[in-house]
């Protein structure tokens, strides 16, 4: 038994059928195939990160949604949709790219899933588009 099995690196947490229920109904709505254990182990990283510097600092709820709909459009985990997100702005900046990486990305799953009739965008709280060629995050 490795050091990340071991009993000293599980934490039991008592919650309430109330907290239970959401928890469950969070799991669903992000339909990604978490488990409930794996959004607590996410909000327990995303505390420990905040409270431990000032890099982990959360976004502001709109922000943070408009992240997750990346994150699912582009089939990703939030933390590598950021990352990349900065990665596109230092190209701008140092490489005097005129599209970043993750643009372009995203232009072609909206192209291709407008292709299959799922006309898709980042807009709003669906995920309809108008305009396949300039997704808006608002």
């Amino acid at each position: 038994m490795g050091t990340i099995e071991s009993k000293s690196y599980q934490l039991r947490v008592r919650v309430t059928p109330e907290e239970l229920d959401l928890l469950e109904k969070l799991r669903a709505e992000r339909n990604r195939g978490e488990t409930r254990s794996d959004l607590v182990r996410e909000a327990i990283s995303l505390l420990v990160k905040a409270g431990s510097n000032a890099e982990g600092r959360a976004l502001n709820p709109k922000t943070q949604a408009r992240l997750e709909r990346l994150a699912i459009l582009l089939k990703r985990e939030p933390q590598q949709v950021e990352e990349a997100c900065i990665e596109g702005i230092l190209d701008l900046i140092e490489l005097k790219n005129e599209v970043p990486l993750i643009v372009m990305e995203t232009h072609l799953h909206l192209k291709y899933r407008d292709r299959d009739g799922k006309k898709e965008s980042l807009s709003g709280n669906g995920l309809t588009q108008a305009e396949p060629q300039s997704p808006s995050l608002e």
